[in-house]
């Protein structure tokens, strides 16, 4: 297509521009620690420039940085400002989580409980929600007692679940208390109490949880 001298000045000063940024960047981060370039990443990101936060992350990632390693097995996961790539978001993220890092943990059991590039696998799953679980990751918790509850991979149990579910939903975890919400008001081994049930309820809604202000309406 033939742009127009003006449109193609912009193009132009567009390119240029984040040429630039990316060879400024590259300044300080010779002298950063991994912490602090994974931190000009974060900004970054807020800021919506990914190409410049993965130019950042790339950086701490190669000097072994776990956390950059995340971020960027979280872009890929996600298709944010890169084609979205299960394989290098999984490589990213078990690079990470060999280190001990939760969050990849618990990225991992969700790329393996979901079959994103992977065979479904819900043993490994629960390996890496229990890893991160153990380190007191929230969403690990929720995803746990999801498995226990649908007895995926386990043996359904209701009672691990709730557990999980409660743990979860202690530490803010929106979905885990509109589980077990429903779990009460279902008596899904416990018994029916529907004023525990339309309390957990309540508290997902007040944190925006989708459905829940449609259920106490309906069902409370």
């Amino acid at each position: 297509m033939l742009l127009h001298p003006p449109q193609r000045f912009a193009r132009l000063c567009a390119t240029f521009m984040t040429a630039l940024s990316l060879f400024f960047a590259a300044l300080p981060a010779a002298a950063a620690t991994p912490e602090e370039i994974t931190e000009q990443g974060l900004s970054a990101q807020r800021n919506g420039d990914y190409d410049l936060a993965k130019f950042y992350y790339e950086q701490a990632a190669e000097q072994g940085y776990d956390e950059a390693q995340n971020k960027l097995g979280y872009m890929y996961q996600e298709g944010e400002g890169v084609k979205r790539d299960y394989a290098r978001a999984k490589f990213y993220y078990e690079q990470a989580a060999a280190q001990g890092n939760a969050d990849a943990q618990t990225y991992l059991g969700f790329i393996y409980e979901n079959g994103l590039g992977v065979k479904k696998d819900y043993l490994r799953a629960k390996s890496y929600y229990e890893q991160a679980a153990a380190q007191g990751d929230a969403n690990a918790k929720h995803n746990l007692g999801v498995l226990y509850s649908g007895g995926l991979g386990v043996k359904r149990d209701y009672a691990r679940a709730k557990s999980y579910f409660e743990q979860a939903a202690a530490q803010g975890i929106a979905e885990a208390q509109y589980n077990l919400g429903f779990m009460y008001y279902e008596g899904l081994g416990v018994k029916p109490d529907y004023a525990r049930a339309k309390s957990y309820v309540e508290q997902a809604a007040a944190q925006g949880y989708e459905g829940a202000d449609e259920v106490l309406r309906k069902y409370f």
